[in-house]
């Protein structure tokens, strides 16, 4: 009996993931990490099997119990009033856990909205469709990308080890790699003549491939802070050269796409679409990880809601029973992860989302965005236009087509970027961000122009050209 309820109730077996180059490149906390069955798998029997149910811990009761005039329905319990703020929302959408992975429709719906965003046509490119929606995983929901960043990181990299990423990033990969997991991260100079360095990314490649058994690397397009987005023929190139890197090497190649500013692309020559995309179309070891959320997708900043999917190849399972238990036992690290940090994730914006896709639709959602996307083109157009007017040789701006910013290379031998941002604070009343990274070759700012309206752009640029002039 002890040996019969250990199995139904105990840890994952992972005999299908443990034979995949994927579980390879797994950290050790990686290959530790299971969600225990316990609480959950008991309370989620009794939702089915039980009329009396007394295992998870959240207070129920009838409404007419502790709300004034309130209802005979069985809710959990709630403060009186609260239901006031959200008129639209039952207390079942507010007030009870969600599900340690995310609320299963909700997850459904955004596979289906990563599924649309792959911009594949139903009748041309019916294969493509096809193995996207079957050799991908039901998106993880997490607490913002950045959670999601921490997850993945947790789950592939142990302490010490590398992930390749560009000299300009965003700083909190700085301090989830090396400050919270100990590893370290191979960086390599992100342009070449105003491209992206396709030499400085396959020499990284190099270096880790001879270090470790495993290849990590996490991009982000449009990039942060440069809003840098690869051309379409850029892309392809980037596609292509991990494709032949990987059988060069034979070590499973990771990709971790960083994809929070992933709408927003505002020229026709870039990238209009996630690198995941293609790189799930590949049957080589090259395994796609894909972040995004409603942060910046559908500008709930703090809903800090996110998701993880990962992309699968057909050659690693043999038939549906095996696919759908690698999608469970994936499923079942990545839970373990959640549970043993966050618990779980807010409920309240998961119920939000649901309501918002199930009454607006994924094409009235991605109309409603519109206006904010041509909005932000507007500013991009205008701060670039009005860049290009500084003559100045201690300055360039890197190429952006895309995302919230755009980034100032400023001469280091003349001035530091933290210097002139205090001055451009100080004298001018500009707020910028300076990035100085000496050991990285990085000194410049980061203007965010996603809050600044267009009319004040020239201001801003001359103000910036007078500070220039003091040094």
């Amino acid at each position: 009996m002890f040996i019969t309820l250990k199995i139904i109730m105990g840890d994952m077996d992972f005999k299908i993931l443990e034979k995949i180059p994927l579980y390879y490149a797994f950290s050790e906390l990686g290959k530790r990490i299971s969600l225990p069955q316990g609480i959950f798998y008991w309370s989620g029997r009794a939702k089915k099997e039980a009329e009396l149910i007394g295992t998870i811990g959240t207070a129920y009761a009838h409404e007419d119990e502790f709300i004034t005039k309130g209802r005979s329905e069985w809710l959990p319990c709630y403060l009186e009033g609260i239901n006031e703020y959200f008129k639209n929302l039952e207390m079942n959408d507010l007030v009870p856990y969600a599900a340690i992975s995310g609320i299963s429709e909700l997850r459904e719906i955004w596979k289906n909205w990563i599924i649309y965003k792959s911009l594949f046509n139903e009748k041309e490119d019916m294969e493509k469709l096809d193995r996207l929606k079957k050799y991908i995983t039901t998106p993880i929901v997490t607490t913002g990308v950045t959670n999601g960043i921490f997850l993945i990181c947790s789950l592939l990299l142990n302490a010490d080890e590398y992930i390749i990423t560009p000299n300009k990033r965003w700083g909190n990969y700085d301090n989830i790699i090396k400050g919270f997991l100990g590893a370290r991260i191979k960086s390599f100079q992100y342009f070449k003549e105003q491209q992206f360095n396709f030499e400085g990314f396959e020499e990284a490649i190099d270096e880790v491939a001879a270090l470790q058994n495993k290849v990590l690397i996490i991009l982000n397009f449009p990039n942060n802070p440069t809003g840098h987005v690869p051309t379409k023929e850029e892309g392809l190139k980037l596609i292509e050269l991990l494709r032949v890197k990987q059988k060069e090497i034979e070590k499973p190649i990771i990709v971790i796409i960083d994809d929070a500013y992933e709408p927003y692309v505002y020229t026709d020559n870039a990238m209009n679409r996630s690198l995941f995309y293609d790189l799930q179309d590949l049957d080589e070891d090259i395994i796609p990880i894909k972040l995004d959320g409603a942060t910046k997708e559908l500008l709930l900043y703090g809903g800090r809601i996110g998701f993880i999917t990962i992309g699968l190849k057909p050659k690693w399972t043999k038939n549906e029973n095996e696919l759908e238990i690698l999608k469970n036992e994936i499923d079942n690290k990545l839970s373990g992860l959640i549970r043993s940090t966050i618990s779980n994730c807010n409920h309240f914006y998961q119920a939000l989302m649901i309501k918002l896709f199930n009454t607006k639709g994924i094409e009235e959602i991605r109309k409603m965005r519109e206006p904010i996307h041509n909005l932000l083109r507007e500013r991009y157009v205008k701060i670039n236009s009005e860049l290009e007017k500084i003559e100045n040789p201690n300055i360039s701006v890197d190429p952006n087509s895309g995302g919230f910013f755009n980034f100032i290379n400023l001469n280091p031998n003349h001035i530091k970027a933290s210097e002139f941002a205090e001055l451009l604070l100080t004298k001018y009343k500009v707020g910028v961000i300076p990035i100085e990274k000496p050991d990285e070759n990085v000194n410049g700012i980061r203007i965010a122009y996603c809050s600044i309206d267009v009319v004040q752009i020239p201001e801003i640029v001359r103000r910036i050209k007078s500070a220039l002039a003091d040094f």
